[in-house]
């Protein structure tokens, strides 16, 4: 949550999004992503739109600035054994979009993968 607001771009014409369902997590804010859906996803570089407001979040311990935030939704997915983030980037208007599925992964024998 503190990632979609810390880039959330607040001159746009929509609001932050946060919409919680049976199976999955949506968190979605105005604004293309600054660095690019594959650096996002591979991490190690910052660039926030609201640098004020990510400093009042490492105040009080959420987060810092290494651009790792992503990769370490992604890291507790994989953990947890959940489907894997979506990223959805969406343009005119900007929008990022972060889905989180609760639903577990189930491996087949064969190696694919399948929904449980």
């Amino acid at each position: 949550m503190a990632n979609c607001l810390i880039n959330a771009d607040y001159h746009g014409l929509r609001c932050v999004v946060i919409r919680k369902e049976a199976d999955k997590l949506i968190l979605a804010n105005p604004g293309y992503v600054r660095t690019g859906t594959k650096q996002m996803r591979l991490g190690g570089e910052s660039d926030p739109r609201n640098k004020v407001l990510m400093k009042m979040f490492n105040l009080i311990n959420i987060g810092e600035r290494a651009g790792n935030g992503v990769p370490n939704i992604f890291n507790v997915w994989a953990d947890e054994g959940w489907e894997e983030p979506i990223i959805e980037e969406r343009f005119n208007p900007d929008r990022t979009v972060l889905t989180l599925s609760f639903v577990k992964k189930v491996v087949k024998k064969n190696g694919e993968k399948n929904k449980q």
